[in-house]
């Protein structure tokens, strides 16, 4: 028979039950917010091998701020193995420990300032967890503290190996210098595969004991490095003199000679004469002294460079190299024989050879003043040498420049200067070997103009001589940078 007791009525079953759950929920939610919010850590978390236990996040921050500072306080005794080199007791933090704890960071924000439901969830993933503490030394802190700390040591730099030319012009070397460093590198490997692990405070740590590693540091340049470069001897040597030169002149080739000094060029290289007119233009300036205008010589500035560059045509010519771009002056020179010349004219000509040889070569130059050498360096057979020789082809006459003067008796002449003769020229490169002719090349074929012959005259079939524009309609300047002024 069914009980009519409102006790055991469906309705009031029901209501109990909601309630039951109603009061186990917020029991339960009440443990979860308490979880959530609390403010130790969890009992069994570990940080790099440290066991905080369930201490006050304050509490944590202080002590890992103090053991984190016991251990950058470790000292490290450096053993110096030279007794040209001190031994040193530094601390890891003076020798640029790094301490990285970002996953730890993150995970004390996530477990003590995040959301509570996070919170909660990192709370529970981190209660069993061992949090990593990267432990570093840092190389650019340690490579300024070991330059501090050994300053003398640093004081001194290497010292480059030299080349020199002996006044008989053989050469010799002076052996580089080295100059003892640390090897920080090294250092930095060595210091952090004896890092001694992560600890509590109450674990006090042993000093650590390190040889100093160190080693030699070398220029640049080498007595090896030099002796490859293959400069092994003279090759060639040429002089051209200026007995009768204003100061100007002088001056300008002895700064032209002196910017190609020491000069060297690698196999294959290109060496161009317009670079080194801008360089000593730029370092020394250029003086007034003649130059050649569309064939006269005329005041102008920097006259005199196509004397340094016609002596090292020369050499270049001697040692066998190949000659790139060349030309003669439009006039004879007196300081080298006809066809062994080399004028520059800015922006129109230049004067460019060509290291064809397998090893550097050296220009050295001597000036005074009277006469410049040029000596080139480097590695040909002593077997190979090379003879030069120029020769007249044609002989051209020069013309009559007939000069109205109406001053003068009509009808009469009156010679002014006299005229020269102009010349074609070819020049051959003869190589021999052991003294004997093995091949014959044609060098250059130029063509110097003559100069007419000036007569003054008053007839009346003779007009007055009006100045002729050159093929280009542009003045020509050689052996110099600058002209009289054209207007």
């Amino acid at each position: 028979m069914r009980s009519t007791s409102p006790y055991y009525s469906p309705f009031r079953t029901y209501i109990l039950t909601l309630g039951l759950m109603t009061v186990l929920t917020s029991v339960g939610g009440g443990v979860l917010y308490l979880y959530g919010t609390g403010q130790s850590l969890p009992a069994h978390l570990q940080v790099a091998g440290w066991k905080p236990g369930a201490i006050p996040y304050m509490q944590f921050q202080t002590q890992l701020d103090e053991q984190l500072a016991l251990y950058a306080s470790l000292r490290v005794h450096l053993a110096s193995p030279s007794p040209d080199i001190a031994s040193m007791d530094l601390s890891l933090g003076e020798l640029g420990l790094a301490i990285h704890r970002g996953p730890l960071d993150e995970a004390m924000e996530r477990m003590f300032h995040a959301s509570l439901t996070d919170r909660i969830a990192a709370r529970w993933s981190l209660r069993k967890v061992q949090l990593p503490l990267q432990i570093t030394i840092d190389q650019d802190k340690l490579r300024a503290i070991v330059k501090q700390t050994w300053k003398e040591l640093y004081n001194y730099h290497p010292t480059a190996a030299m080349r020199i030319v002996n006044p008989d012009d053989t050469i010799r070397y002076e052996p580089e210098r080295g100059v003892l460093r640390l090897d920080t590198t090294t250092l930095q490997k060595e210091i952090e595969a004896q890092l001694p692990p992560f600890s509590s405070p109450s674990n006090p740590l042993k000093p650590l004991k390190l040889p100093v590693p160190i080693y030699t540091e070398l220029p640049s340049v080498t007595m090896d490095s030099l002796r490859r470069q293959g400069v092994e001897r003279k090759i060639s040597e040429f002089t051209t003199t200026f007995p009768v030169s204003g100061q100007g002149r002088i001056h300008n080739i002895r700064s032209t000679a002196a910017s190609i000094q020491d000069m060297l060029l690698a196999p294959n290289e290109t060496f161009d004469y317009s670079k080194i007119i801008e360089q000593t233009e730029a370092k020394f300036g250029y003086q007034e002294a003649p130059v050649i205008l569309n064939g006269k010589l005329v005041p102008g500035i920097g006259g005199g460079i196509c004397q340094v560059s016609s002596t090292l045509y020369n050499a270049v010519l001697r040692s066998g190299l190949e000659i790139v771009e060349r030309r003669s002056h439009s006039l004879p020179v007196s300081y080298v024989p006809l066809g062994q010349d080399a004028t520059f004219a800015s922006g129109y000509i230049n004067f460019k050879f060509r290291n064809s040889t397998d090893a550097y070569i050296l220009i050295r130059t001597i000036s005074t003043d009277r006469d410049v050498t040029v000596k080139l360096f480097g590695r040909i057979s002593p077997s190979t040498t090379y003879d030069i020789e120029s020769k007249i082809i044609e002989t051209i006459q020069p013309t009559v420049k007939y000069l109205h003067n109406p001053s003068m008796r009509s009808g009469s002449i009156k010679p002014i200067s006299a005229g020269k003769e102009g010349y074609v020229v070819e020049t051959y490169r003869y190589r021999k070997l052991n003294g004997a002719v093995v091949s014959k090349e044609l060098i250059s074929k130029d063509r110097y103009s003559p100069v007419p012959a000036l007569v003054a005259s008053n007839r009346g079939d003779i007009k007055p001589e009006e100045g002729n524009p050159d093929e280009n309609g542009k003045p020509l300047l050689e052996d110099g940078v600058k002209g009289p002024s054209f207007r």
